[in-house]
């Protein structure tokens, strides 16, 4: 039927238009028709078009090692034009004059055998900021480093140091002073002193802990794992496995930690099988299968070694925060205040007391070298890191069995917090903190957070003189995703901390959310810290893998990886602001035997 009328009424009048429509109107049609699909093409291939960038970005989250990460970030900074940034010397967050006119008279002065010169500069410009080389808004456009003049400044620090190292052995050329040996392992030690010490401090962690070890792994593979390592509850016990462990003994639990792990005893006896009890422990005490595993590894690996002997065995210093009720057991334990102290029950202590075991005591050996209790006629229990907190709690105020107020035996106040103690033992003046918390990294760390869009995309493969992308990306600009974010997590951790310190807080999002960390008043500046944090996306994703008891062996090592790839970003700024530390320490300590200090 309608096929009928359709050749009955409408073909007869399509051909009556077609017939009688003047040329032009065609030619009219045909040219909006043209443009019309023109356009049609040019949205269809554009919304087909890859997006090179985001590719390149999401490629990072599977990256298996540091060789593929940094071969993904190279194209990154490709594409956003970072390659240029860093070429250009100029920026106006950091005295590129100043480098540039230091760096030149170091040059001059080491190719003309000055050794006084290259001293007298290398003493005055010793510092860790000099000329604002170490500001983080340096490092967060660029993922392969900060500008080439400052990476070329440092590198020149390094070779002077060398230099003078070498023209030690060598015979001197006059009768000067300054040619004297001794004088110059002086200058390595004085120069070591006013530079300062950088400590690794791996807080807490609880269920996801193990990402501290990948923390350790990555800093230790590329040479930037410092002397000083610290660290609470399952942070102790990777920073314990560190600092006990000579390299040849430490390298194969960094490289396979569940190929050596093959022998402890999967079923551990703190947790059972059932998933009712392996919820509880979860939730109430914070503490997975793989958790409660590897602290059974340390325990077995560490036996009965003091913080003494791990210091004699590795050079390295051994830190365990612990938070006693009595002030007769000192905060910080080491090889200086708790020398004989046995490392692994001072983890047990860190971790807390009716956490794994409801009689947490710490333990010494003594001259007889038999295993005793330290202070035995003092009850002495041992604070929760997340129920500590070094500023006052106010309106709240609970006390002990002595009548003594709680607040004041928890060295709840700032100049009582154990970091200022190791600042003052060690002269520690940067600190590197890992939280193994991946629900804090929206909180916190945003400042080091790399931003993909302040360079112009080029979005050809042409040489940059025939790419349409011609103009150099900007030095600085603003984004506003980036202060909503820190506004965002400024004041969510505020409410949180007002919650605390009223004491309303429930015990669940306080043991979550609530982690004891360095004190304010040495990190005033984020000059003095960086901060370690695993990506959200880990957690929203594989926030299962604690409660799934029969894949312990695969989770550690996808836990490892997780830590690694959160120190990866960070690379450039700790070689900034610790290559020179690290030279200064391997010189030192080459030659602080041969001629002792007066």
């Amino acid at each position: 039927m309608i096929r009928k009328l359709g050749s009955l009424f409408l073909l007869p009048i399509v051909t009556f238009v077609v017939n009688h429509t003047p040329s032009f109107v065609w030619v009219i049609v045909d040219f909006f028709l043209d443009i019309w699909l023109f356009w049609i093409r040019k949205m269809y291939s554009m919304y087909r078009r890859k997006d090179r960038l985001k590719e390149a970005v999401k490629l990072l989250s599977s990256a298996q090692n540091y060789h593929e990460y940094k071969g993904i970030i190279t194209e990154i900074d490709r594409l956003t034009n970072m390659d240029l940034w860093r070429q250009n010397f100029v920026s106006q967050h950091y005295d590129y004059i100043l480098i540039n006119d230091r760096m030149e008279l170091l040059r001059t002065a080491r190719n003309n055998d000055d050794l006084r010169l290259v001293m007298s500069l290398l003493r005055s410009g010793m510092i860790r900021n000099f000329g604002g080389i170490a500001q983080k808004k340096l490092y967060t456009k660029s993922y392969l480093g900060t500008k080439l003049m400052i990476q070329e400044y440092i590198g020149e620090v390094l070779e002077c140091l060398n230099y003078l190292n070498d023209s030690m052995n060598s015979e001197a050329d006059d009768d000067y002073i300054m040619n004297s040996k001794q004088l110059k392992i002086n200058f390595f030690h004085d120069a070591r002193q006013s530079f300062g010490c950088t400590a690794l401090i791996l807080q807490g962690g609880s269920l996801f802990g193990l990402c501290h070890l990948g923390v350790v792994r990555a800093l230790y593979f590329k040479g930037s794992l410092p002397r000083v390592i610290g660290g609470s509850a399952i942070g102790a016990a990777v920073a314990s496995i560190v600092c006990s462990l000579t390299d040849k003994e430490l390298i194969p639990i960094l490289l396979s930690i569940t190929d050596v792990m093959g022998d402890v005893d999967q079923l551990n006896h703190d947790v059972d099988e059932r998933y009712g009890n392996v919820i509880e422990n979860v939730v109430r005490k914070g503490y997975s299968q793989e958790i409660l595993l590897f602290l059974k590894f340390v325990r077995d690996t560490i036996g009965d070694l003091t913080f003494e002997q791990a210091y004699l065995n590795t050079q390295r210093i051994l830190n365990i925060v612990v938070h006693p009720t009595n002030l007769a057991i000192p905060s910080l334990l080491n090889y200086i205040t708790a020398p004989n102290v046995i490392i692994w029950t001072a983890i047990y202590a860190s971790i807390g007391t009716g956490v794994l075991s409801d009689n947490v005591q710490l333990y010494m050996k003594d001259f007889s070298n038999d295993i005793v209790p330290v202070e035995p006629d003092l009850d002495i229990t041992f604070m929760k890191p997340q129920d500590v907190r070094y500023s006052q709690r106010y309106f709240k105020s609970n006390k002990n069995g002595m009548g003594v107020y709680s607040s004041d035996l928890s060295s709840n106040n700032l100049d009582n917090s154990p970091y200022t103690r190791l600042t003052e033992l060690f002269n520690v003046n940067h600190f590197i903190t890992s939280l193994a918390r991946p629900y804090l990294a929206p909180l916190i760390n945003n400042d080091l957070k790399h931003q993909n869009t302040y360079g112009q995309v080029k979005m050809d493969d042409e040489p940059l003189e025939n790419s349409k992308a011609k103009s150099l990306p900007k030095d600085s600009s603003f984004n506003f995703t980036k202060h909503l974010k820190n506004v965002i997590g400024m004041e969510i951790q505020h409410r949180l901390d007002v919650m605390n310190k009223l004491g309303i807080l429930p015990d669940v999002i306080q043991r979550f959310f609530i982690d004891e960390k360095p004190s304010s008043v040495q990190l005033t500046s984020s000059l003095r810290e960086i901060t370690i944090v695993p990506e959200l996306r880990y957690l929203l994703k594989d926030f299962g893998r604690v409660f799934d008891v029969h894949k312990t062996l695969e989770n550690i090592p996808y836990w490892v990886l997780v830590g690694e790839r959160s120190v990866w970003p960070l690379f450039p700024i700790l070689w900034s602001r610790c290559a020179i530390e690290f030279a200064l320490d391997d010189l030192y300590n080459v030659h602080k035997k041969i001629s002792p200090l007066p």
